[in-house]
């Protein structure tokens, strides 16, 4: 009887994993259609149109819970993402991975800003066209605004 209970148990456990996946549909172009699945602290991103069709998977060492945003994060129209997480000690940051998607190769690309580290706190000032985060120098925090429009992504 006990081995029952397990068995059920189990295939439960089983049935429930894909469910975990967060899966995200986005058309970042006319024609494209690309797929976003997190699933825990991988991303598999899949991107098709009638010429092209590429995939990958990009694994990021959290530990704490990702979430997909969406936005146009350099402002050239297309739909771009950013994975974030809260940071893995008080909770007190946000860390983003920014992709935007690129027509010439039709793949998405991460973006870097033009200081410090990463994307930290990251806002989106579509009126400006600019990304600010914060960086940290000499152990101060400081403002970091990226901007696109001398910029090629």
């Amino acid at each position: 009887m006990q081995f029952k209970t397990l068995a059920v148990s189990l295939l439960g456990l089983m049935w429930t994993i894909p469910a975990l996946a967060e899966t995200t549909t986005i058309s970042p172009a006319k024609g494209v259609d690309a797929t976003l699945v997190l699933e825990g602290s991988k991303l598999n991103i899949a991107v098709k149109s009638e010429m092209h069709s590429e995939s990958r998977t990009i694994d990021f060492e959290a530990e704490n819970e990702l979430h997909v945003q969406l936005d146009d994060f350099n402002f050239d129209g297309a739909q771009d993402f950013a994975i974030w997480q809260l940071d893995d000690g008080m909770g007190t940051y946000d860390y983003y991975r920014v992709f935007v998607y690129q027509t010439r190769t039709g793949m998405f690309e991460e973006l870097q800003p033009d200081c410090g580290d990463g994307f930290v706190n990251l806002r989106v000032d579509s009126k400006r066209k600019a990304l600010t985060s914060t960086y940290w120098e000499m152990n101060r925090p400081k403002q970091c605004v990226t901007r696109f429009n001398k910029r090629k992504t």
